[in-house]
């Protein structure tokens, strides 16, 4: 990346911290993404946070249809005229926390029809957004995110690590998740306090049946809220799973004195299939 990135200069308006902008500046990072991405001819692109349209101007000409969403009304202004050469692309504004997901997706989508999402998330909902998306994952092919760092160690992290928890395995239960390249934060105006990395999140067919899916977010969620507890002692005290939870356990083959984090993906979906099979309905 060398010591002075190319900072494109731009007429967009300041950042704002309510909305937690760093808008991305250095043309040779912008170029690495799109190279990441490998946009396609026939691929339909919804960009959460676009800004003033410095990645749109690069993915837009790329792809079949080009969706821009942006909460900023200040920046809305530029991101139209960068994107009005392409006529297939359009610029919706709004909170995408607080969008419909299937209404924009019956608006905007054909049939059979998936997106391919990007984005420079604001660090402070970054997670809020992967979520959401990973709940609608019907309409998505993959994810890929500028995020902060720590946050996309966490996402990738594998069992026994650290930044293991909650979040690593909801990720990687909907998805096959890489963690990419790092970014100096000298690359972004204003400048963050941390680095940053790209993610991607490519969404896979689901492991468990979808009336399982409520009891395996329950079940990694009890499991990772008393992390310094064994697994027994942290699912004991959830008021739905506290009275099987040892039962539960050992159905699974699982040794309840181990803790949350020593625990696969794969083991937190045995243990809601379990769940569900055997002992919803007691």
């Amino acid at each position: 990346m060398g010591a002075y990135p190319r900072l494109v200069k731009s007429n967009a308006p300041n950042a704002k911290k309510r909305f937690g902008q760093h808008f991305l500046r250095d043309t040779g990072v912008i170029e690495r993404i799109v190279r990441w991405i490998q946009p396609a001819p026939g691929d339909i692109f919804l960009e959460i946070g676009a800004g003033d349209g410095s990645l749109s101007r690069h993915l837009a000409p790329r792809v079949a249809r080009y969706l821009a969403v942006e909460i900023d009304s200040d920046c809305i202004p530029q991101l139209e005229g960068t994107l009005r050469p392409f006529q297939s692309a359009a610029v919706i504004a709004g909170d995408f926390l607080q969008m419909d997901l299937s209404d924009l997706a019956a608006q905007r989508l054909s049939p059979g029809q998936r997106l391919r999402v990007a984005g420079n998330l604001p660090y402070n909902i970054a997670t809020a957004i992967i979520e959401k998306l990973l709940h609608h994952s019907s309409y998505v092919v993959d994810m890929f995110f500028m995020v902060q760092l720590e946050v996309a160690q966490r996402i990738g992290a594998t069992p026994g690590s650290r930044q293991y928890g909650y979040l690593s395995v909801h990720c990687q239960h909907h998805a096959t998740v890489q963690v990419g390249f790092k970014v100096s934060p000298a690359c972004f105006v204003p400048r963050p306090k941390v680095w940053s990395s790209m993610i991607s999140l490519t969404l896979k067919r689901p492991e468990l049946d979808q009336v399982c899916e409520p009891d395996f977010e329950a079940i990694a969620k009890a499991a990772f809220s008393y992390r310094r507890k064994t697994l027994t002692n942290s699912l004991v005290r959830h008021p739905v799973f506290g009275k099987v939870a040892p039962s539960l356990l050992d159905l699974a083959g699982i040794d309840g004195s181990r803790r949350a984090e020593e625990l696969s993906v794969l083991q937190y979906e045995l243990l809601a299939r379990l769940y569900h099979n055997e002992f919803s309905n007691a």
